[in-house]
């Protein structure tokens, strides 16, 4: 197949690769990440079209990027998505099904909405074959934004995909992370620490049971950090790269504070995270969490995976390695974009 460019716009820094599938799995030629400009993008939507064409332009001149054909990977709160069970009815007639009836599940005007929906079981209940899919509605002036920036740059937009089906497919795609943990069969809740808030996807499979939003995110934590702590940004910057373990705080270190004001954060984030859980867990009796995958800018932090261990009792880990991924950066950066290439 064809090089493409997956772009992860996001509200703090943007994520670039160019890659392609090959017959060994999936190749990256390039990556790199450049700092969005501020107040450029926030929850998912381009508030600063021209200043971002402006950075994006540069970089995809300065890295001497040919690709063209693009795909972009996105979320925001203003994403609605719904799981719906429904009489199952073959795969060409859902459109028309969800045509008519869309509008009773989702209180929005269809007008304003661009629509997609996953296919996630299908089994029996009272004698009765049903389905179970999941509805992701995106606000058309979000996938217009997108669009018009795409084309703005020169590029071919190809592809608008969801994060959370970035991801799951990334998992789905792959047999083993980190050369030990299997993927079939196994659920995952992926926790994706952004700057301005954090995603709660739960996929198995490559599908996505539930997917939510959580306004506590990267800044948060930094703002926290700041208002009891004299320091720049960029201080705090290398104060998070430095720590050797987030779970041990030595009372007589510099950066004490600095480490139990990310602990309490975190705390309070695992408090929403548990009410999402909770929710999952609750819907059918075998419903499980096998692991919790960290991924986003936190995900860096030394001990965060143990911390997330202890408080949920569920094994968690960062990617360091796919087997069927051929790159040499940070998945925890890269992650999203990287899974967008994957077509199924």
């Amino acid at each position: 197949r064809q090089r493409v460019l997956a772009m992860d716009i996001g509200a703090h820094s943007i994520k670039i690769v160019e890659g392609r599938e090959t017959k060994k799995g999936l190749l990256v030629n390039k990556f790199f990440t450049m700092d969005t400009p501020t107040e450029a993008v926030k929850d998912g939507v381009i508030l600063d079209k021209d200043l971002l064409h402006y950075v994006i332009s540069e970089e995809l001149k300065k890295k001497k990027i040919k690709t063209k054909n693009t795909y972009i990977t996105i979320n925001s709160s203003k994403i609605i998505t719904r799981e719906l069970s429904l009489p199952k009815v073959e795969v060409e007639e859902i459109d028309g099904l969800l045509g008519f009836q869309i509008e009773d599940y989702i209180p929005v005007s269809i007008d304003g909405y661009v629509f997609q929906y996953k296919l996630l079981d299908t089994y029996y209940e009272d004698d009765m074959e049903k389905m179970d899919l999941l509805i992701i509605a995106i606000p058309k002036e979000i996938v217009e934004d997108y669009f018009d920036l795409l084309k703005g740059l020169g590029l071919n937009p190809l592809v608008m995909d969801y994060q959370p089906n970035s991801i799951a497919k990334l998992i789905d795609y792959n047999d083993l992370i980190n050369n030990i943990f299997s993927t079939g069969d196994i659920t995952f809740a992926i926790i994706d620490i952004g700057y301005d808030s954090t995603k709660i996807s739960i996929v198995k499979n490559g599908n996505i049971l539930v997917s939510r939003i959580v306004e506590i995110g990267g800044s948060y934590i930094d703002q926290s950090i700041l208002n009891f702590n004299e320091m720049s940004m960029e201080e705090l910057e290398y104060v998070k790269l430095d720590i050797e373990d987030i779970n041990r705080v030595e009372q007589d270190n510099d950066h004490s504070s600095v480490l139990n004001i990310i602990k309490a954060s975190v705390v309070l984030l695992s408090e929403q995270i548990e009410m999402i859980f909770r929710y999952y867990l609750s819907r059918k009796t075998d419903n499980t969490i096998n692991y919790i995958l960290l991924i986003g800018g936190i995900a860096n932090i030394n001990g965060l995976d143990s911390m997330f261990t202890n408080i949920f009792d569920i094994p968690t880990l960062s990617i360091e390695s796919l087997d069927k991924v051929d790159f040499k950066g940070n998945f925890s950066y890269y992650a999203n974009a990287i899974g967008s290439i994957i077509r199924v």
